[in-house]
This record gives structure tokens, C-alpha cells and sequence, in this order.
């Protein structure tokens, strides 16, 4: 066989090969590229839901409203899909929705998509908001039930005595030689509270998405829903604030069978955010002084601060509107 013979031969066999090796990369990375545009409207759709969650509030006073969160939520997923609200691809959409939870101070909502006939008697998909879960761990003699920050209420088991407070103050209750060690030290017990909230968290959302495969499945989305990998760091940003996590699965992105897998989270920043405390202070008989104040600032004292009578404003602004001037200590 001549030499250029095995040159032509050469070529028929390797520049389809090429062919085909170079449009899987172009598919590669029209995926890769699509998966970037897809979280990045997944993760301003969450911002968007938390946003339009908070009502107002602080700390332990904080007013959520976890319905108008999950719609604006959907109605930024359907805009930046240019998606019409209620229409055949919108509710497509929402079937790759597979999970999202609100995380509130004092316990969390897992909202799910479930199925339901319309006045048509038509199967439809509905994302429903479940019942508000604690973050709650037992040791038998005890039921601790945590927040988002160092108060607490725990339940004797046997008498169902309940006691309320800070970690320090519930322990004085208890008596500190009844409590767990954990109770004892605020590192022990910032653990525990973690561990607790992340533990719940992660047995309900893979429940959730678990069960998400039946609906899945009813409306025509074959793909197996299971929990994503989650990195340590988001799981702990859960723990730190009121906010909003949505799981987004199964899309597809890609030519060659390549599917979306991803997650976003959104926190409020409102539960150790700069919040002002409004004060009223009577300098001498009938005259009063409004001061506002930095959160933790040291001319309030802690029982103040989270009280349930606490007067917050959102702005400086807000605060001079309202005839209050800043603390001269905590400088606002």
C-alpha cells in the first residue's frame, strides 16, 4: 500500500473521531456554561424570596412571612426563565424544585411540592408549607429546644416543667448540678445547638427530596432526586440566620444527558444584623431622652436586648425621623 494511501486511510479513520471527540466538548461545555446561568438565577431567586420573607424585626422579634417568601422566590425563577406564571412551563419548572426550606429563629418549615386536583379535577403539582419543626435534641431526663442564638427552652421529661431562657439563666434554673455539661459552657453548647439544627435540617431535606421522586414521576420527570453534596460551610451558615434554603434538581443542560444538581442559600442577616434599639431615658422629672443604639452595646443590658418588648428600626434614618439621637457610647 502506497504511503499516501495509508495517509488518506489516516484520515478517514481519525477526523471523524475528532469530529465527534470535539462536539462532546462543545457540549461539555455549553453544559458547564448553562449550569453557571442556572445558579446564578437559582441564587437571585432565593435573595429575592428572603427578601420579600422578612416582615421586619430583630433577633428573637423577627417577622417573617414564609408564604410571600416562596412566591417571590417562584416569581423570580419564572421571569428570569421568561416563564408566564401558571402556565405548562412554569409548573415544569417548579417539578425540579425538589425541596425548600425556611429557616426561622426559633425552628424551620420544609415546603414541598405535593400533589392536589384543581376545580378540573386536573392532577397538578403545589408547593405546601409543613408545620413549623423545633430544633430539639433529648438526653431522656430533658428536651432541649435551641435557637439561633444562646436562648433556649427546655422541657424535664417526667414533669414536663419548662424552662426559658439564656443558656446560663436555664441552667441556674435547673441547677447546675442537674444539667449536662454542655450546659455549663458556652463552647459545649454552641456545638450541640449546631450539630442539633444541622441534624434536623439534613434528615428532613433528604426525606423530602427522597419523596420528591413519586411526584416527580406523576408529571413526567425521570430523574432520581437525592440529597447533593453540601459543603460544611453552607450547613453552618444555617445555623447563623434566619434565611431560606431551595434545592434545585434533575433539568436538564446539556446534549449529552447532563442534569442540574444544585442548591442556593439566602440568610437574612437580620438576626445579628445593625438593627438599632430604641431607648427612653428620663433624665430628670418629665423629660425624656431617645437614644438608638448598636446591637450589643454595652449601655443595654442583655436581658433588654432580647426582650420581647424591644423597639428596633431598621435605618438611622428611621431613627432621627422618630426624635432619637445616637448613643454616645456605641457611637451608631
Amino acid at each position: 500500500m502506497k504511503i499516501t494511501d495509508l495517509a488518506i486511510l489516516f484520515v478517514i479513520i481519525i477526523l471523524p473521531l475528532n469530529l465527534l471527540l470535539d462536539i462532546k466538548a462543545q457540549y461539555v461545555e455549553a453544559a458547564a456554561y448553562k449550569k453557571i446561568e442556572i445558579n446564578r438565577i437559582l441564587d437571585t431567586a432565593v435573595e429575592d424570596g428572603v427578601v420579600g420573607m422578612i416582615e421586619g424585626g430583630a433577633g428573637k422579634n423577627i417577622e417573617i412571612n414564609k408564604e410571600n417568601g416562596v412566591r417571590e422566590f417562584l416569581n423570580s425563577m419564572n421571569i428570569n426563565f421568561n416563564l408566564l406564571e401558571n402556565s405548562i412551563e412554569a409548573k415544569k419548572l417548579q417539578g425540579y424544585i425538589s425541596c425548600i426550606v425556611v429557616v426561622d429563629y426559633d425552628g424551620y418549615y420544609v415546603v414541598s411540592n405535593q400533589e392536589y386536583y384543581n376545580s378540573k379535577h386536573e392532577k397538578e403539582m403545589k408547593l405546601v408549607c409543613n408545620p413549623k419543626q423545633s430544633f430539639s435534641y433529648s438526653d431522656g431526663s430533658y428536651v432541649y429546644i435551641f435557637t439561633l442564638d444562646n436562648s433556649l427552652t427546655v422541657v424535664e421529661t417526667g414533669s414536663k416543667e419548662m424552662f426559658t431562657g439564656t443558656r446560663d439563666q436555664v441552667a441556674e434554673k435547673i441547677g447546675l448540678g442537674s444539667c449536662p455539661d454542655f450546659m455549663k459552657d458556652d463552647k459545649l453548647f454552641d456545638q450541640l445547638r449546631r450539630k442539633t439544627i444541622i441534624e434536623d435540617l439534613k434528615k428532613d431535606v433528604n426525606f423530602t427530596i427522597n419523596k420528591h421522586n413519586d411526584i416527580a414521576r406523576m408529571f413526567g420527570i425521570s430523574y432520581n432526586f437525592t440529597l447533593p453534596q453540601i459543603k460544611d460551610g453552607d450547613w453552618y451558615k444555617t445555623v447563623d440566620d434566619v434565611g431560606m434554603l431551595v434545592f434545585f434538581q434533575g433539568m436538564p443542560i446539556g446534549l449529552s444527558g447532563e442534569r442540574i444538581n444544585s442548591y442556593a442559600l439566602g440568610g437574612a442577616r437580620l438576626v445579628k444584623s445593625s438593627k438599632y434599639i430604641l431607648e427612653e431615658r428620663e433624665i430628670s422629672p418629665g423629660m425624656i431622652q431617645k437614644f438608638y443604639h448598636k446591637q450589643g452595646c454595652s449601655i443595654i443590658a442583655p436581658e433588654v436586648e432580647t426582650s420581647d418588648e424591644i423597639e428596633v428600626l431598621d435605618s438611622k434614618a428611621e431613627c432621627a425621623a422618630n426624635g432619637y439621637m445616637p448613643c454616645p457610647v456605641c457611637n451608631p
